[in-house]
This record gives structure tokens, sequence and C-alpha cells, in this order.
């Protein structure tokens, strides 16, 4: 069994090949305090964030199907396991530029990824996301093409090295469960619903 960050990787089914829905939830840690006299308020940006999510599955006949994602759920042993999961609506990039992107330097950190080996106008347009090994980012840039600086969230995780590929389809971010807690139904027609919320293994 593979192991990532020393977290046993766990294998999603590929059936169905993708959720019904996904609800994606975004945080960022920033403290706020107020002045009871003013109003103002000063905050501080403590510059961690994360991804979460609420994952559910389309409606599964009992049979091999169904069992295997319960196998899988089961198999997670909580928030032991990890696995890797992304956007079913986001595959692609949105623009039309080509080429093979990478990472131009080595030693990043942040909010910030410095690339290149794009071509073409609309490489990758603000909300596309982007994969970096087993890490999932969202672009917030306008990208061209050629050597320039892209702003992502959430921050970089694990500093690449020089030129690593940027994963731009079928992108895939690394999760475990929210809770050590599980479950699913079966109806009198004998349909299971599975459903399961996420968070950004960190």
């Amino acid at each position: 069994m593979a192991t990532v960050f020393g977290w046993e990787l766990i294998v999603m089914p590929s059936t169905p090949a993708a959720p019904a829905s996904i609800d994606w939830t975004a945080t960022d840690t920033v403290a706020v305090s107020r002045s009871p006299f003013t109003g103002q308020q000063q905050t501080q940006n403590w510059r961690a964030s994360w991804l979460e999510g609420s994952v559910k599955m389309p409606p599964m006949k009992h049979g091999v199907t169904a069992n295997a994602w319960i196998a899988f759920l089961l198999g997670l042993q909580g928030m032991a396991g990890v696995f890797q999961i992304g956007d079913p609506l986001a595959s692609s990039p949105q623009g039309t530029g080509a080429g093979t992107i990478v990472v131009n330097g080595a030693s990043q950190t942040g909010y910030t990824l410095a690339v290149s080996g794009g071509t073409g106008a609309g490489c990758l347009l603000p909300g596309d996301f982007i994969q970096i090994g087993y890490r999932l980012y969202r672009n917030l840039s306008t990208y061209n093409g050629g050597a320039a600086t892209l702003s992502i969230w959430p921050p970089i995780r694990e500093s690449p090295l020089d030129a690593t590929a940027v994963v731009t389809s079928n992108t895939k971010g690394l999760f475990r469960l929210k809770s050590n807690t599980r479950g699913w139904s079966i109806n009198k027609a004998r349909h299971y619903g599975i459903s399961f919320d996420i968070v950004e293994a960190l």
C-alpha cells in the first residue's frame, strides 16, 4: 500500500467516475479585533488556508459498485488514511493556451508560484485548478505563457523542485475525512446513498 508524507494513501473507486456534487468551503485563518470605542478593526493574517468539501455520490444499486465505496470509506480508518479527489466540473483549464507549464525556480513558498513553459494567450485563467505533486491549488491569475508569477490559493504546501510539472488537467488534491464517523443509507429499491465530508490533508 502506498504512503504519502507518512499517511496511507487509499485509492478511491473509479466508478462512478465523478460525484453527483461537491460543496466546497475555503477557509483562511485571520484574527480580527475591534475597538469597543471607535469600532475600528485590526487584523492579523496568519497566512494559513485550507479547502474542505461535502461529497455526495450518485445513488448506487446494491452490488459491487456500492460495496467498493463502502470498503473505501472503511479502509480509510476514519481520519487516518488519505486519498485524492478533484473538482469533476473543472477537469481542464478554461483557456485555449497550450504547452507544458513547469515550476520556474526552487524553494518557493507562500501564495505565489513562478512558472514558465506555457504558450499562447489564456494558458491559465482565474479559477483554474493546478496540481503540483499531490497538492491542489486554485490559480488566481491570467497566465499567457512564458515566465510569469501566478497568484495561487492556498499557499504552497511543500516547496517544489525547479522544473516540476504543473498539472492542469484532471487535477486532484490530497484529502482526508473530516470526521472519524461515516455512514451510508439504503432504501427499499436497494439503492445506496453515500456522502462524506472531506478536508485537505495537512
